[in-house]
């Protein structure tokens, strides 16, 4: 599913005629060090039948010569001379597919492997950038007319609860306190001129734990976001780089309460979130953005345009589960097979991120 599109296109990918194993194509996960409870909880929906192209995941490498692709993990990725030994001999028909998750500070987080190394190694990329191959979206949001073609339990139900008297201005969940964007020094100057509680390891305030896809929670029903999706007008969804094209579930995770994001990245906003659904902190300073919140929890009519969305689009937090089925798609797809190598990794993914440090606030 592609983030924000008003149009479905109404149909899938071209099927191939056959796979190597069948009529479904299977990939082979290559990870070390292997972390199954991760994994399993990343290709839950792949391997539960809930997306709507099928395929397959394999995690003995025993294997690597019966599978229509091989998945490369950059965060666990030692070297490029592991991953040719492992692998080897190469099969230029079987695709080598590079994934990460998070922009490139964080993506090699085990073993922080200079990406100039994967120069000409991966023929396919999935990551969060629109121009991979697979994009890794966190999220999405589709018109009510479209989510009656997703599966029903990728649909989230609205919560339109709205109190705004009882409500308070704003929440933020921090627990990267030293994360490249410096969004704690945002918080904290912003804190100086209007009220923002801060959970997290971050913040003052306590509660629950951790959410990773490892965790398996479901965002419609976690205690915390339920706090503050019905007890607070705004919430920051600030992320920790300022890299082309990445969104993190900080944004999606609460859009079907009636709370309005507040958003600072480098991401293209406007393609993946509905016209004036959200406030981008980009275009403020700390004290001019608490005068506009402000301005907004003491007209409740001009705050509840930033609602007006929800009567025409529909969204859905993805997490890091149901994107794999994009995964299984693009399987499907004979371009996928055709010849292809990142001459330059480095530059594509380091280079072309135009991430930025050191940003002034």
């Amino acid at each position: 599913m592609e983030p924000f599109r008003k149009k479905a296109r109404g149909e899938l990918v071209p099927k191939l005629k056959s796979f190597r194993s069948g009529s479904v194509p299977r990939l082979l996960l290559w990870a070390k060090p292997f972390k199954k409870s991760y994994w399993d909880a990343a290709f839950v929906h792949i391997t539960g039948g809930l997306c709507p192209l099928p395929c397959k995941v394999e995690y003995d490498i025993r294997k690597r010569n019966e599978m229509d692709a091989i998945l490369i993990s950059l965060r666990e990725s030692r070297n490029r001379e592991t991953v040719i030994r492992s692998l080897s001999p190469r099969d230029p028909k079987q695709p080598w597919i590079g994934i990460a998750f998070d922009p490139p500070n964080m993506a090699n987080s085990v073993f922080k492997t200079k990406y100039v190394h994967y120069n000409r190694l991966f023929n396919r990329t999935m990551t969060y950038r629109h121009d991979a191959d697979i994009i890794f979206p966190h999220g999405f949001i589709v018109s009510k007319e479209d989510a009656t073609l997703l599966p029903r339990t990728w649909v989230i139900p609205p919560n339109m609860k709205v109190e705004n008297a009882s409500r308070k201005l704003a929440v933020a969940f921090i627990s990267n306190c030293n994360a490249a964007s410096k969004r704690l020094v945002y918080a904290k100057k912003f804190q100086k001129y209007a009220p923002l509680d801060v959970y997290g390891r971050c913040g003052t305030l306590k509660c629950g734990g951790s959410m990773y896809a490892v965790h398996r929670y479901n965002s419609t029903e976690d205690q915390c976001l339920r706090i503050a999706g019905e007890g607070y007008l705004f919430y920051f969804a600030f992320e920790n780089n300022f890299c082309k094209d990445y969104v993190t579930e900080k944004v999606y995770n609460l859009l079907h309460y009636s709370i309005v994001p507040v958003v600072r990245g480098s991401a293209n906003y406007p393609s993946v979130l509905p016209p004036n659904s959200y406030i981008d902190a980009n275009a403020y300073s700390p004290n001019e953005l608490a005068e506009r919140l402000l301005y907004l929890r003491d007209h409740p009519q001009e705050y509840m345009k930033y609602l007006e969305w929800k009567k025409y689009f529909q969204p859905s937090s993805v997490g890091g589960a149901r994107v794999m089925c994009q995964l299984c798609t693009r399987l499907y797809d004979p371009e996928f097979y055709e010849y292809k190598f990142y001459e330059d990794f480095d530059d594509w993914f380091v280079g072309q991120s135009h991430c930025l440090a050191g940003l002034v606030i």
